[in-house]
């Protein structure tokens, strides 16, 4: 497959980045649909096709996918909710129409939002479904959308859920809520079923790199976490910022904190934050594992401590 042209949404994002500088590394040809063409001139093996798939023009997509071998969809509306159906579900039928009948297999990077964890406490790729807000229901009709086209036009397929990404580019209130706690030497009394469904976003990076190369991967559907006991999580973060003495606190005065938007900011995301520490469903990557031939076991003591090195 090396020399072979890709064609790639969302390469501006932290991800779509990491997964273009491993592609072109390894000898393949971009073709890149993007909002901002400058943000990749001078960069050789790489053309771009400026779309914008809120408002995409159907024949500018059918250029863009014209000589591609593989299509990643890395592209959605993470902010902007009103323009989140468009964008993310409009946006991803139109690139599926675009290459029905032309055996190019469609890459989706998903979420694992689009299961209910309420209802299972164990997520495998057959769980049952329920989403909590827009973004998360825009990536299940997507999905939706590319089973029924798997059938009804025999689409070449691989769906892949992540879990919460962490990346050292990548802002995460939770994650400095964490650290700050540990630095003012705030010690929290978390249930020990309490667990974080973590990925760092260079393991997921590399299962993207690897995984459109593997036939076996086709037409399936793979979650991607290494979850942790958000009490193992704390552990970690305490080796790294070294606080000697220690206040323990209840959950409860967390939940004050968090109802009173101290350190989160913005009032609406409350009820995910509290979604969070109240979490006990584990993740089930057994599929994505068996198929890469190895366990996901992310670093999360290196990441913290580059992480806190970052923040000071």
């Amino acid at each position: 497959m090396k020399g072979k042209t890709i064609g790639i949404t969302g390469a501006s994002g932290i991800i779509g980045t990491k997964l273009c500088q491993n592609l072109l590394k390894n000898g393949y040809i971009l073709h890149v649909l993007t909002r901002n063409p400058e943000n990749f001139k001078k960069k050789p093996n790489v053309k771009t096709f400026k779309i914008d798939l809120l408002n995409p023009e159907r024949k500018k997509i059918s250029n863009f996918t014209k000589n591609i071998k593989i299509l990643f969809h890395l592209a959605s509306e993470l902010n902007d909710e009103p323009k989140m159906m468009k964008t993310n579900y409009h946006g991803t039928r139109i690139l599926v129409n675009s290459i029905k009948n032309k055996n190019i297999p469609f890459i989706y990077m998903s979420s694992i939002g689009v299961f209910d964890f309420v209802k299972s406490k164990y997520i495998t790729e057959n769980s049952y479904k329920k989403q909590l807000n827009i973004y998360e229901k825009t990536k299940f009709l997507s999905e939706q959308y590319i089973f029924k086209s798997q059938k009804k036009d025999n689409l070449k397929f691989i769906i892949l859920r992540p879990s919460i990404m962490l990346d050292l580019k990548m802002k995460s209130k939770i994650i400095d809520y964490l650290i700050i706690l540990t630095r003012l030497g705030i010690k929290i009394k978390f249930s020990k079923k309490i667990i974080a469904n973590f990925i760092l976003l260079d393991d997921v990076v590399k299962i993207i790199s690897k995984i459109f190369e593997k036939e076996k991967s086709l037409c399936q559907s793979y979650n991607i976490s290494s979850d942790i006991l958000l009490e193992d999580f704390l552990l970690k973060t305490n080796d790294v910022i070294k606080r000697k003495t220690y206040i323990k606190l209840s959950f409860n005065f967390l939940y004050k904190l968090i109802d009173l938007s101290i350190l989160f900011g913005l009032q609406k995301k409350n009820n995910e934050i509290k979604r969070f520490f109240n979490n006990t469903c584990r993740i089930s990557c057994q599929k994505i594992e068996s198929l890469m031939g190895e366990k996901l076991c992310s670093d999360y003591y290196n990441f913290l401590n580059d992480y806190t090195k970052n923040r000071r």
